[in-house]
């Protein structure tokens, strides 16, 4: 048996699972230290479900411990492989599922509903314009002239500037000063989208392992008159621009 498995293929005893991920297809492929042939449990963290491994497209969201014999199954795989989640990225899905390994060095998958959205590789904000290079997750590739698009959360009505899709690749930019002129209140937040032929995809950054986006990442400052204008990661990572009055915290 090659030592390359599938779901149903657990370690021995005091076995280890060398790397564990979630292929293209959905499939959870794993590589032990000593092969064996035993099924993989999965069990619901909130429910208390459980299912095999043959088929995780059933999963419902949330996150599943896997389990052979009764016992956790041990992995040395950190669950993180940038090239891994770009590929899996690049097919179109309305679920992820994502192998993991938790703090107790044990095998997990974490489950969730997705939509397409513009994952965001570059931010440039410089010259009063934001200026966005990114590529569409979990949605088919797009060609043709585009908009970037900055929605107000309350007041304002949404600015726009040009972009365009080159297949799963987007680039867009907006100036900042329509945004500025638009400011009614001391602070205002503004959501980033790109828009094309009425469809709004959302703009963040999620297929990375920083987390705390909001706190750890800064992007640069401008100004317009009073206002200052600055991008900014949400709770969620989606990338938004935050106008304040000069002396207010963004």
């Amino acid at each position: 048996m090659s030592t390359e498995a599938r779901h149903r293929v657990v370690p021995s005893v005091g076995g280890r699972a060398v790397t564990s991920r979630v292929g293209d297809d959905d499939t959870l492929r794993i590589e032990w230290s000593a092969p064996t042939d035993v099924e993989i449990v999965l069990r619901h963290m909130e429910t208390g479900e459980e299912c095999g491994a043959a088929d995780l497209t059933v999963l419902a969201p949330g996150l599943w411990m896997a389990s052979c014999r009764g016992e956790p199954v041990a992995t040395d795989d950190p669950g993180f492989s940038l090239d891994g989640l770009w590929s899996y990225a690049e097919t179109r899905r309305n679920r992820e599922i994502r192998a993991f390994r938790t703090s107790l060095g044990t095998l997990g998958l974490r489950v969730r509903e997705v939509e397409p959205y513009i994952e965001v590789i570059r931010v440039t904000a410089d010259e009063g314009v934001i200026a966005v290079e990114g590529s569409v997750a979990y949605g088919d590739p797009i060609r043709g002239e585009a908009r970037l698009v900055a929605v107000a959360r309350r007041g304002p009505e949404p600015v726009s500037g040009p972009a365009t899709f080159q297949g799963r690749w987007f680039e867009g930019a907006i100036e900042i000063a329509p945004m500025a002129e638009a400011q009614v209140r001391r602070r205002v937040f503004w959501d980033l989208y790109a828009e094309i032929s009425g469809i709004r995809l959302p703009l963040a950054t999620r297929l990375d392992d920083i987390t705390d986006k909001k706190v750890k990442v800064r992007f640069p400052a401008q100004r317009v008159g009073q206002v200052r204008v600055r991008p900014y990661y949400t709770e969620t990572d989606s990338l938004a621009v935050a106008l304040s009055i000069e002396g207010e915290k963004p």
